[in-house]
């Protein structure tokens, strides 16, 4: 299969510019840590700026219980014969889209520590990224890597903020047990519609298990 050049594919977002910027950088964020993504050592996902600290609030998520609205652009990062329908989502009710960030700091807030080898099949580089608001004011934006490995990327809104990133494994996966319902009803769709998209072609039986 034939990667495309190591650049995300140019996609038309009706954000605001400052909306646009931090999805660009979360998104670019995930790119890079998803490059080579074959296999994965659990305790290499650190944040950003190389700390181990979680929870923090350089990832906006003190701002959870504020957020009102995300907004979800779907991604795919490989030519064909893999193709996923665009899709564009805007969830506007408080429940879901807190319920969704909840979820990502969760993840992010209990990092797998163990050096296990993670094997990443069905790494066909299909990402969810968007922005979480209250109101029209920007909280954070994130990058949701929903194929292989699965990683979480969330960076604050706040100037000079930092990306922060992990797989979603071990105690990050234990810690967020509703992430996939979540996104899927961000989305307004199955999970399975989620993580094998509209169109996406995979062989019979090699689709992830959700």
């Amino acid at each position: 299969m034939e990667l495309i050049p190591a650049h995300p594919r140019p996609m038309h977002m009706t954000l605001p510019r400052t909306a646009r910027g931090l999805a660009t950088a979360a998104i670019a964020a995930s790119l890079a840590a998803l490059a080579g993504c074959g296999t994965y050592v659990a305790n290499g996902a650190t944040a950003a700026n190389g700390s181990t600290a979680t929870g923090s609030t350089a990832t906006g998520c003190a701002s959870v219980n504020d957020a009102t609205k995300v907004t979800t652009i779907r991604a795919m990062h490989l030519v064909e014969p893999i193709r996923a329908a665009s899709l564009e989502k805007t969830d506007t009710n408080p429940t879901t889209v807190r319920a969704l960030f909840r979820d990502f700091c969760q993840v992010l807030s209990h990092k797998d520590t163990s050096n296990a080898m993670l094997h990443c099949p069905m790494e066909v580089g299909l990402s969810y990224g968007g922005t979480f608001y209250d109101g029209s004011r920007a909280l954070a934006s994130y990058v949701f890597a929903a194929s292989g490995c699965e990683r979480v990327t969330i960076i604050s809104a706040s100037a000079g903020a930092k990306p922060d990133s992990t797989v979603v494994a071990g105690s990050a996966a234990a810690a967020a047990p509703s992430l996939h319902d979540d996104m899927a009803k961000t989305l307004g769709l199955s999970v399975t519609q989620v993580f094998v998209p509209y169109g996406a072609h995979v062989n019979q039986g090699s689709g992830p298990s959700k």
